[in-house]
């Protein structure tokens, strides 16, 4: 059996590499050959064209060593593309790309499935190929969802109608969130499940054989920060107490730090004394390692509100109380360290018992009830 995945492509966040990652590992149990179709052009950050003329390697090499103040000349240009350069390396090591310029139906016969998911491949707000991410290209009998999420609650009303005919076509849909239920029953009056993300389907164990030790570590005890939007102050108090380092994924002006490739991100989350977040991902690596977190509703102008992924997922856990939204945690100091990960295993084994239920009835490997 040969299944592609169609995903949000590019190098630019850890969460969707590593979903990329543990679904293409869940898919392999069942087929022969397993291929990420790379759709889209992989733009590093767009850097005005005379900035790139004069970008030659020695300048690059000064940047890295930071010679006579070099990254505060060149800006965050360079340092942006060599933080997605890492990335980029994990996708090139641990995922099956196969890059093409067009999806059209010629692709059709090269592929026995096609499975969009997971991640926010349905958000109506990400710019184009909509039709590429509802396997419009494809057999109908082929077209399957796994996990996949719209990154919202509600769908824009000028794009309703394109959602409704798009979900009408797809033979088998599973949504990551509660509200990605409630969306295509809205639209389509169809009951779909909710599964997990893939990266939850992985164990622990497993995600640690890809761990890598930052090379800039030395041992100490710190408190790991990862805030895609505003940071948070919360914790600045459980800092002073402990006399603990802050790491902060996002502090720009730490260079060996935001360029951090995608394992040493599982390192950092796994090694933490606690981790402080607005990432969905983040939060599920720290579920994933029993690492204590707390996540903060992010709010950024512009860009979808995650309060439903987020509540599905702490709703799964039981860990409602550490979804902070209105800036205040009540939690104690103690609380907020010590966590009870007792159950995470068992709640693993259900949903990834639900995920092969739905996986190998849509491959039609059971008898399916469609």
């Amino acid at each position: 059996m040969k299944i592609a995945i169609i995903t949000l492509v590019g190098h630019f966040n850890y969460g969707n590499r590593l979903q990329n990652y543990a679904l293409q590992k869940f898919i392999s149990n069942y087929a022969e050959i397993t291929e990420t179709l790379w759709y889209e052009e992989n733009y590093l950050p767009k850097i005005k064209r005379n900035k790139l003329d004069k970008m030659y390697l020695k300048n690059i090499l000064k940047f890295i060593l930071n010679w006579k103040g070099a990254r505060e000349k060149e800006g965050i240009y360079v340092e942006e593309c060599i933080r997605q350069y890492n990335i980029k390396k994990f996708s090139d090591k641990y995922i099956n790309i196969k890059h093409i310029n067009k999806i059209d139906e010629k692709i059709n016969d090269i592929y026995d499935y096609f499975i969009v998911g997971s991640d926010q491949i349905w958000n109506p707000y990400y710019i184009g190929h909509f039709k590429e991410k509802f396997l419009q290209f494809a057999s109908f009998e082929k077209r399957i969802a796994y996990a996949a999420s719209f990154g919202i609650t509600n769908i824009p009303i000028e794009k309703k109608m394109f959602f409704k005919k798009a979900l009408l076509n797809m033979r088998k849909i599973s949504v990551r969130e509660n509200e990605g239920k409630k969306i295509i029953k809205d639209l389509i009056d169809r009951e779909v499940p909710v599964l997990v993300d893939p990266t939850l389907i992985l164990k622990k164990e497993e995600w640690q054989k890809i761990e890598m030790v930052p090379e800039w570590y030395n041992g100490e005890k710190y408190i790991l920060t990862y805030f895609i939007g505003k940071p948070s102050s919360i914790i600045k108090d459980i800092v002073k107490k402990n006399n603990w380092k802050i790491y902060n994924l996002m502090d720009k002006n730490n260079f060996k730090l935001y360029t951090s490739r995608v394992e040493e991100f599982v390192y950092l989350i796994d090694h933490a004394e606690l981790v402080i977040t607005d990432s969905f991902h983040a939060s599920v690596f720290s579920i994933l390692m029993n690492t204590p977190f707390l996540v903060v509703n992010r709010q950024i102008k512009g860009e979808a509100d995650m309060t439903s992924r987020i509540n599905t997922l702490m709703k799964l856990f039981g860990y409602q109380d550490r979804y902070i939204i209105n800036g205040k945690c009540d939690l104690s100091d103690k609380d907020i360290l010590n966590m009870d990960f007792s159950n995470v295993k068992t709640i693993q084994e259900r949903e990834k018992k639900r995920s092969k239920d739905f996986l190998e009835k849509a491959l039609n490997l059971k008898v399916s009830d469609r």
